[in-house]
């Protein structure tokens, strides 16, 4: 997932961003821990992907941004993963495993991102760092980027967890960022996006007046967005307009 950054620097709290993230991590391996092994083998939404593959990838994105804190904290050139090759195969060779050891798993790294949080000084927070060769962000990114993976892949495992669950806030930033993100590469197509519950709006890509509104619940269009909804729930103006396609979002 993209490495987008909105957090605002004067209000940012590892403190609470840290408790945001643990809270959403309880509620990840609560609903984990409803498999066995036969279902953690299941397909997930994500295609390719089996639920084991799911809980395997939020360990090891965990033990990832671990490497971007020490590398805020010490200063030493620090990447999330030794390869893109590296870190699929990590997940792969991960994702089969019993269901026990895949809790487990997710419990240990899950407190090494926390301890990590904690070493990291007041003064290191806004020290850049990459996520690959590209992608700089403060180190105070990394917190907001952790709830991001914990919050989507919970949706992703196929269980009871919708978008539906995704809480104002966390909707309103993701969207931020991957509007943001996407029309700045260039190939988004050009649409107005409206949330009708907040009564937000976006742009993406480069809108006119022509371009289609589309309008939806707030964590509906940022399903749609993400690509993890068809746009189910979402209306497009004026009539007629069809719904556009948003690129892929990694």
């Amino acid at each position: 997932m993209s490495a987008q950054d909105g957090d605002d620097r004067a209000a940012f709290d590892p403190g609470a961003a840290l408790a945001d993230v643990e809270t959403a991590t309880e509620h990840f391996l609560a609903s984990a821990a409803r498999l066995d092994d036969a279902t953690v083998r299941e397909p997930s939404l994500l295609p390719g992907w089996s639920r084991g593959h799911v809980l395997a990838h939020v360990a090891r994105n965990a033990d990832g941004l671990v490497n971007l804190l020490t590398w805020a904290r010490t200063g030493v050139e620090t990447m999330p993963y030794a390869s893109r090759a590296s870190r699929d195969d990590d997940i792969e060779s991960g994702s089969g495993r019993p269901l026990a050891e895949h809790l487990q798993d997710l419990q240990d790294s899950a407190a090494r991102f926390a301890a990590s949080v904690a070493e990291v000084p007041a003064d290191r927070w806004d020290v850049p760092v990459r996520w690959n060769d590209t992608t700089e962000r403060p180190a105070r990114a990394v917190l907001a980027a952790r709830l991001r993976e914990v919050e989507i892949h919970h949706v992703d495992l196929g269980l009871d967890r919708t978008p539906a669950h995704w809480n104002e806030d966390f909707s309103a930033h993701v969207l931020d960022g991957a509007t943001r993100v996407m029309s700045a590469a260039g190939d988004a197509p050009a649409a107005r996006l409206h949330a009708v519950d907040t009564d937000r709006t976006w742009e993406l890509g480069t809108p006119d007046a022509t371009s289609p509104r589309v309008g939806g619940p707030q964590a509906a269009l940022l399903a749609w967005l993400i690509g993890r909804s068809s746009g189910d729930g979402l209306t497009v103006e004026p009539d007629g307009a069809t719904l556009p396609t948003p690129p892929p979002w990694s």
